[in-house]
């Protein structure tokens, strides 16, 4: 009958010898949750004035389609800015 091969004893996994986990960040300041509710409804409002006034609120008019990239810029920003928070 044949032999089994004597099977190797399993080595321990090499660990790094200086591994610190990062740092936790400290939460984000009470203010900064309304910073972002703050862009996002300026934009809104802003997308809603425009498009109920029809672009006739004064300076409006003379921006033309640049309104809606303005709208959407604040809503953006807002979520870039809602991405920092924790």
């Amino acid at each position: 009958m044949p032999e089994s091969r004597r099977r190797k004893p399993k080595k321990e996994p090499v660990r790094l010898a200086t591994t610190t986990a990062p740092a936790k960040r400290a939460p984000s300041p009470p203010w900064f949750g309304a910073l972002i509710l703050a862009f996002f409804l300026i934009g809104i409002a802003y997308l809603l004035i425009y498009y109920f006034s029809n672009g006739g609120v004064l300076g409006m008019d003379a921006l033309g389609g640049w309104n809606i990239l303005i709208g959407f810029g604040f809503i953006v920003i807002g979520l870039g800015v809602a991405t920092q928070w924790h």
